[in-house]
Parts: C-alpha cells; structure tokens; sequence
C-alpha cells in the first residue's frame, strides 16, 4: 500500500485538496503582486532598469504574466505549465534583484524566492490538485 493513501483513501483526498488550496493561494498572491505593480509603474519601471534592458517592456510583459498565470493557477488550467514557468521565474528574479549575499535583507529575499520556487516545482510534479477546472476536463481517446 502506498505510504500516501489509506484504506479508504482519505489521505489522498486531504493532499489532493490540500494542493489545490496551496495553488489558489499561491496564484492568488501572483495576480495580486502583477497587478499592484500598476500603482507604482515609474518606480518598477525604473527599478528594472537598473537591472535589465528595455526595463518598459519588462515591466508589462511581467505584469501580463504574473497576473495571467497566476489567474491559471487560482483557476488550476494549465497549472503545471504556469507553476513551471513560475520556478524559473522567481529563480531569475532571486539572482537578478536580489543576487547581493553579502547583503542580509537581498540575500534573505533570494532565499525566500527559492521557497516559492519550490513551492511552484511541487505543484509541476504532480498537479493542480483539488479545485481545478482541468480535472473535469477528460482526455479524449
């Protein structure tokens, strides 16, 4: 018997919805970060530029996205792509902004960021979990 089920699978049942309630909150807190950067937009923009090129450009294409998927993961379609990109995305940012170790508060962001990195990666492996409009969708064949 597999360590994660019981007899009448009610474990399976409790990770299941406990994994979708993580993904919702997680998308959640993505929309909300995407979308509050509309309240500051000079500020970010300038902020980017001191890291990366073309810091206008960046700064929509990451407001387009976190807020688009994390609405596919507060919705759970596509999930495992989004938490994806997402791991790879905090990844990046944790080195681009926040790449200073002999800074405390810079090197305690980037860790932070290799949380949530974790956090998206557990939900690519092994999915939505509970709550998601992917699991009523069947797989024709």
């Amino acid at each position: 018997m597999d360590m994660t089920q019981t007899v009448a699978g009610s474990t399976t049942d409790r990770a299941q919805m406990i994994t979708g309630v993580a993904r919702i909150i997680m998308g959640l807190c993505f929309m909300v970060f995407g979308l509050t950067k509309l309240l500051g937009i000079a500020g970010t923009i300038g902020l980017i530029s001191t890291k990366l090129p073309f810091p206008t450009f960046v700064f929509w294409l990451a407001v387009v996205l976190e807020t688009g998927l994390g609405l596919c993961l507060v919705l759970g379609y596509k999930a495992r792509y989004a938490a994806a990109f997402f791991a790879f995305y905090v990844t990046f940012i944790a080195f681009v902004f926040h790449g200073v170790p002999s800074d405390r508060g810079q090197r305690d962001q980037a860790l932070k960021n290799f949380v949530i990195a974790a956090g998206f990666l557990y939900v690519a492996a092994i999915g939505p979990g509970a709550f998601a409009v992917e699991n009523g969708r069947r797989k024709a064949g």
